[in-house]
C-alpha cells in the first residue's frame, strides 16, 4: 500500500501556491534591498524545480511515468534557470527591468 499525504487539498495546489508566494516574494525582496534583478528568471526556474520535487515527494506515489515526469521537469528547470542566470550575468543587467 501507498501512503499518501495530503497538504491542504488532494492535488497539492494549496501547498503549490504557498510555496510559489513564499518563494518569490522572498527572491523579490533580495532583489529590491540589493537593487539588482539577476535572480529574477532564476528565481522561476527554480520554483519549477522545487515544485516538480515537492509534489512527487509529497505524493507518495513513485510510478516510472511520474518519476519520469517530475525528472524531466527538474531537468528542464535546471537548464533554464542555469541559462538565464548565465545570461543575466554575463550581460550585466536586464533591459526588461529599467523603466
Amino acid at each position: 500500500m501507498f501512503c499518501q499525504t495530503e497538504v491542504l487539498d488532494g492535488y497539492y495546489m494549496g501547498i503549490c501556491a504557498i510555496v510559489t508566494v513564499a518563494m518569490q516574494v522572498s527572491f523579490f525582496i533580495i532583489a529590491a534591498y540589493y537593487k539588482f534583478d539577476k535572480v529574477t528568471d532564476f528565481a522561476g526556474g527554480t520554483n519549477f524545480m522545487l515544485l516538480a520535487l515537492l509534489t512527487l515527494v509529497l505524493g507518495g506515489t513513485y510510478y516510472p511515468r511520474q518519476v519520469l515526469v517530475s525528472v524531466s521537469v527538474l531537468v528542464w528547470g535546471a537548464r533554464l534557470s542555469g541559462y538565464l542566470l548565465y545570461r543575466i550575468i554575463v550581460t550585466g543587467k536586464d533591459e526588461r527591468f529599467d523603466d
